[in-house]
């Protein structure tokens, strides 16, 4: 990916910065407040703390470090970049997932071990990002790998941590609709080229597997189980649209598709 332009003293800035927030994440406390309403005869609602405050100021710097590096490159500067909506999506789920993870890291060790990670990630997502600006028709392939292999690895940490709440399905149904819509737009987005029609497609994706999360959550499933399960869903179907979207949909890419699907869920229930 071309990043030569790319202004690394702000890229490190924005890294500290979001690392520095990361780590308070754990440290700040505040009284937990319940908000509960009645929807359709059930209790729904969450706990709001300074964890949940911490993570919502997490994301608004991921949005915010996203836009500051985009808006420094050249095109950019030229004013020839337009909206620039669709790059925040990852790098703001990505701190999003890191701040969730590393509050529940118990072990000191394995706290440092991701934030540590989180330090490898972020710049990653970032400069990724500001390269996907120069994509006009179509992305670089190495920058669309590894934006891809990014996006399923945001999608299996999110998918975990949803499933590891144990909330009740139109939570959890709804949080994985948002999270698949997001995530799926920013894969379809260098293909369609529009961003409204990728979150069309993106749209669709989200709610097959907003109402799987409904069928999972009957299921005696741990949370690394549902964490697989619905990123092998996501694989499939993100993929099969990704290749009708591309023109390559025929046969063989339902079989292809199929048998890896097959394939993760033997390995699922009968390896892990």
């Amino acid at each position: 990916m071309n990043v030569s332009s790319l202004d690394r003293d702000r890229l490190s800035v924005l890294t500290g910065a979001l690392l520095l927030a990361l780590s308070m994440t754990k440290l700040l406390e505040a009284p937990i407040r319940s908000l509960r309403v009645l929807f359709l005869g059930s209790q729904v609602g969450f706990d709001l703390s300074a964890t949940t405050i911490m993570q919502l100021i997490v994301l608004g710097l991921g949005i915010t470090a996203a836009e500051s590096l985009v808006r420094s490159h050249p095109i950019a500067r030229q004013g020839l970049l337009g909206r620039s909506t669709m790059y925040w999506i990852v790098p703001g789920l990505l701190v999003v997932s890191l701040a969730t993870w590393l509050t529940s890291a118990a072990d000191i060790g394995l706290w440092t071990a991701g934030l540590l990670f989180s330090s490898i990630l972020i710049p990653i997502a970032l400069a990724a990002e500001y390269s996907a600006v120069e994509q006009v028709e179509g992305e670089n392939p190495i920058l669309r790998w590894g934006q891809t292999v990014l996006i399923h690895l945001l999608s299996f940490i999110l998918y975990t941590r949803i499933f590891d709440y144990q909330t009740r399905s139109l939570l959890s149904g709804t949080a994985v609709l948002i999270i698949t819509t997001l995530l799926a737009a920013r894969l379809f987005w260098p293909i369609v080229g529009r961003s409204a029609d990728a979150f069309i497609y993106g749209l669709t994706t989200g709610v097959l597997l907003g109402s799987m999360t409904w069928v999972l959550n009957y299921w005696r499933l741990t949370t690394l189980q549902g964490g697989l399960l619905l990123l092998a869903f996501f694989y499939v179907v993100a993929g099969i649209i990704q290749q009708y979207l591309s023109g390559r949909f025929d046969r063989q890419i339902i079989l292809e598709y199929g048998g890896v699907g097959v394939l993760a869920l033997v390995v699922i229930f009968v390896v892990v």
